[in-house]
C-alpha cells in the first residue's frame, strides 16, 4: 500500500519535469502525530511537517517518495542510505556531523508524563535521577536526557511506554506534548498528565552525508523562499485549525527553549 503511495506520488510530481531524470529522495518517519502520520482515509503520509516538506521539495522541482516505518528504523535509515532523509529531528550536538540538515521546519515541545496520581516535586533536572523514566530508541528527548546522565528504558514503540506508565512500571515518559496526548487518546488511556517541560525544540529533515551538495542547497533555497512568502505558517495554521475542536494540552513548568 505504501509503495503504490510512493510511486503515484512520484509520477505526479515527475509528469513532464527534469526531475524524473534521478532517483526520487526518499523521506521517511515514523507514527507521530501531529507531524508525521499515516492518513486512515487514504493510506498517505500526512501531518504538519509531511506538508510543508511537500510544498519544499515541489518548489526545489525534486522528486521525493515518503515512507513510514518505526522511529530507530527510519533513523537508521537517514544514516545509512544515501538517498535518504529522517524527519522530523532536533539538531541536538550529537547529530550534527551524523547528517546535513534542512529547517527549521517545524516546533515540537518536549516534557515529561506522568500518571494522574503522581505527586512529587519536581524544579530541576536533578529532580528526575530518583524516578522510573521511559522513552523512545533514537528519539530526541531519550537523547537529551541521556546525554544528562540520566537512566531512560528504551523501547521501539510508545505504546508500550503508555502501558507501562499507566500500569505503574514507569514514573515519568519522555515525549512530544502532542504525541503524548494524541497517542494516549488513541489507546483509550486516561489520566496521564504533563508534569515537567524538557525543552521547546525545533524540527529539521536530516540527510545523508552523501546527499548531494546541490540537492541539500535547492532544498534549503526552497524552504527559505516558502518561510518568506508566508507558506510555512499558513500550513501550520491549516493544521492548527482542524484540532481546534480537540482538547488543549497546556505545557507545564520548567525546561528551556533550543533553537539550532
Amino acid at each position: 500500500m505504501h509503495r503504490f503511495f510512493r510511486l503515484a506520488g512520484w509520477a505526479a510530481l515527475c509528469l513532464g519535469s527534469a526531475a524524473c531524470a534521478a532517483d526520487p529522495v526518499t523521506i521517511v518517519s515514523s507514527e507521530n502525530a501531529p507531524f508525521a502520520y499515516t492518513d486512515a482515509r487514504t493510506g498517505k503520509v500526512a501531518g504538519v511537517t509531511t506538508d510543508i516538506l511537500a510544498a519544499v521539495f515541489k518548489r526545489a522541482n525534486i522528486a521525493y517518495a515518503a515512507e513510514i516505518y518505526p522511529w530507530a528504523r527510519a533513523y537508521m535509515m537517514g544514516k545509512s542510505n544515501a538517498d535518504t532523509c529522517v524527519f522530523p529531528v532536533t539538531r541536538l550536538p550529537e547529530r550534527e556531523a551524523l547528517f546535513q540538515w534542512v529547517g527549521p521546519l517545524s516546533v515540537n515541545t518536549w516534557v515529561l508524563f506522568a500518571r494522574a496520581d503522581f505527586s512529587s516535586r519536581l524544579e530541576g533536572l536533578e529532580d528526575l535521577r530518583s524516578q522510573h523514566i521511559g522513552g523512545l530508541l533514537e528519539d530526541g528527548p531519550s537523547q537529551y536526557l541521556k546525554a544528562q546522565g540520566l537512566n531512560v528504558e528504551l523501547v521501539g514503540d510508545n505504546k508500550h511506554n503508555i502501558r507501562k506508565l499507566a500500569a505503574g512500571r514507569l514514573t515519568l515518559w519522555a515525549t512530544g506534548l502532542e504525541r503524548g496526548r494524541i497517542l494516549a487518546e488513541e489507546m483509550g488511556v486516561t489520566g496521564l498528565k504533563p508534569v515537567f517541560l524538557l525543552r521547546e525544540v525545533d524540527h529539521y529533515m536530516a540527510c545523508h552525508p552523501g546527499m548531494p551538495p546541490a540537492t541539500m542547497a535547492k532544498l534549503n533555497k526552497a524552504l527559505e523562499s516558502l518561510r518568506g512568502e508566508g507558506a510555512l505558517k499558513a500550513i501550520a495554521a491549516q493544521h492548527e485549525s482542524k484540532r481546534l475542536l480537540g482538547k488543549s494540552t497546556q505545557p507545564p513548568g520548567g525546561g528551556e527553549r533550543a533553537r539550532r
